[in-house]
């Protein structure tokens, strides 16, 4: 899953927001019609101050098995610059 995001109000983003939005994405398994998951642990690597502007973001899930799925997310910032890494291992919803 692919997307771009920056503040309603246009306010810079900050290193701060980058781990906050590694979070508040949603996950990448809604593209297979797994509806919630719970975060079971996060790591993020914030790797640089963003430039002003637009961030895209990529998030990948490449293994659900067993009731898990891990999570791999990057935050480019506008100068296309990587900001941003984190892994999360992610439970399921019980279904």
């Amino acid at each position: 899953m692919s997307f771009w995001i920056r503040f309603k109000d246009g306010r810079a983003p900050d290193p701060i927001a980058l781990v906050a939005i590694v979070d508040a994405a949603y996950p990448a398994i809604l593209e297979i019609g797994e509806p919630t998951s719970s975060t079971i642990e996060l790591t993020v690597h914030v790797r640089a101050r963003p430039a002003p502007g637009w961030l895209a973001c990529r998030v990948v899930t490449r293994h659900v098995i067993g009731g898990y799925h891990e999570e791999d997310f990057e935050i480019w910032d506008a100068d296309g610059k990587l900001v941003a890494q984190s892994r999360q291992l992610g439970l399921l919803a019980p279904g």
